[in-house]
């Protein structure tokens, strides 16, 4: 029989298998299929040896996520979110704040109303909208749009493309790839590729500062 048990917080811990999340505003209490429940106060924990965990949670509940293999859904408007996980995709639709990190798989992210950090060794990162953004990848394109606040971008080999909504900073940069950066029309930046580029205009002059390097690759800063 499907668990159900009232929380804010749910940790799930599995060794291999998917982790299905459905936050749904008219579910009270967190239901769960597949491994092992644990209550402790407002915290559930869930523990899987190899099973799918499968689950329905109330809107706004904050999740942690340790995964050794396999993909990580989670849809419908949860709270604070924290995925690990070593081999598998990871997919969330909306959260109010993400910290997704995959050794090797694919970081799909919909909406995030703050901030949104994101870390894969080999993966492509993709957000639709986020507050300020923290993505780091080794291998992987990086593409982020929407983006409400300062972005911080570093990547070793791979292609990043940032659609800014207002005059935020922008810090990118890559070894291998082009870098791409869309601001909207009428906001005035100062772009930086050198210590000196920044010296030379003076303080007041521009709306936002975009740092952007890249060793093998052109970098294009344009308005939309």
């Amino acid at each position: 029989m499907p668990a159900e048990v009232d929380a804010t917080t749910v940790r799930v811990t599995t060794r291999s298998g998917a982790v299905e999340v459905v936050a749904d505003p008219e579910h009270t209490v967190v239901r769960a299929e597949g491994g092992t429940s644990r209550q402790d106060g407002s915290v559930t924990t869930i523990t899987s040896a190899g099973a799918r965990v499968r689950m329905r949670v109330p809107s706004g509940t904050d999740l942690v996520i340790g995964s050794t293999s396999g993909r990580v859904d989670l849809r419908g408007p949860l709270g604070s979110v924290s995925v690990l996980t070593s081999s598998g995709s990871v997919r969330i639709d909306d959260a109010a704040s993400v910290d997704a990190r995959s050794t090797s798989g694919r970081i799909t992210i919909g909406q995030v109303v703050g901030e949104c950090r994101a870390s894969t060794v080999s993966g492509r990162v993709e957000v639709e909208r986020c507050g300020a953004a923290h993505v780091t990848t080794r291998s992987g394109r990086v593409q982020l749009r929407g983006i409400h606040g300062a972005a911080h971008v570093h990547c070793v080999s791979g292609r990043i493309d940032l659609v800014l909504a207002g005059a935020f900073d922008v810090d990118a940069e890559t070894v291998s790839g082009r870098i791409a950066v869309s601001l909207p029309r009428g906001v005035e930046p100062l772009v930086v590729s050198t210590p000196r580029d920044q010296d030379a205009f003076p303080v007041g002059a521009h709306d936002c500062v975009v740092r952007a390097r890249s060793v093998s690759g052109r970098v294009v800063v344009e308005n939309r």
